[in-house]
């Protein structure tokens, strides 16, 4: 099953000078052509800003409470330091360097992945789910099944169902329309998605590694039976 869509998240305390210093951590970035931001909350404290990065398919929400950055491709992108991510790092770096800043206090990743399916093939699967040993309700239109759990001091939370083109929307599948992702349109599968929340002071590269790799062998695990 293929990650199609991913959103990792630093929380650190509110940074109570945030709106006086985020824009100079910000202002190098402005150089790129293909960049387009937005401000929201403009001159009060809660004043945000987000970046998104057309080319590389990647947008950064950086907030006084927290940095977020939204992805959608091909993970392996994810996984060279130096690659698109790089961006999300190095303003974190800065954002670490404020006056305000007094820690950081978690890390979280939100992985959606899909797997297409033939379309009689997922008929079956609603007309005689496998995943639910009792069933008085016939063939299904659409079905989710939600786990909750704890492993290793982290916090899972992971639904697994059908897809249809529908949740291109539902769940903002394509917030960036590549190439990677057109097959989700006019097709049916199957799709999961899984979020993984740690306590952490000092979240790195690795350690957002750490979470992806999990996050892919969970979903690797995971499959009709």
């Amino acid at each position: 099953m293929k990650i199609r869509r991913l959103l990792y998240n630093i929380d650190y305390t509110h940074i109570i000078t945030f709106r006086e210093e985020y824009k100079q951590a910000v202002l190098p970035y402005f150089g790129f052509d293909n960049l387009r931001y937005g401000i929201d909350n403009e001159n009060t404290i809660n004043e945000n800003i987000r970046l998104v990065f057309s080319t590389e398919t990647i947008a950064l929400f950086i907030r006084k409470e927290g940095i977020t950055f939204l992805f959608e491709g091909d993970i392996i992108d994810l996984k060279n330091q130096t690659g698109v991510i790089k961006f999300f790092w190095d303003i974190y770096e800065k954002i670490k360097a404020f006056k305000g800043y007094k820690k950081s206090n978690s890390h979280s990743l939100i992985a959606h992945a899909v797997d297409i399916k033939g379309k009689d093939e997922i008929g079956e699967v609603l007309s005689n789910n496998p995943y639910f040993k009792l069933n008085p309700f016939g063939k299904l239109d659409e079905f989710t099944s939600i786990y909750d759990f704890k492993k290793n001091e982290k916090t899972y939370k992971f639904s697994f169902g059908n897809y249809s083109e529908k949740d291109i929307k539902n769940q903002d599948l394509t917030p960036f329309k590549t190439e990677y992702n057109k097959e989700l349109f006019d097709n049916v599968g199957l799709m999961c998605r899984l979020e993984i929340f740690e306590d952490c002071k000092t979240p790195s590269f690795n350690k957002f590694k750490t979470l992806l790799t999990d996050a892919e062998d969970i979903i690797a695990s995971y499959k009709l039976v």
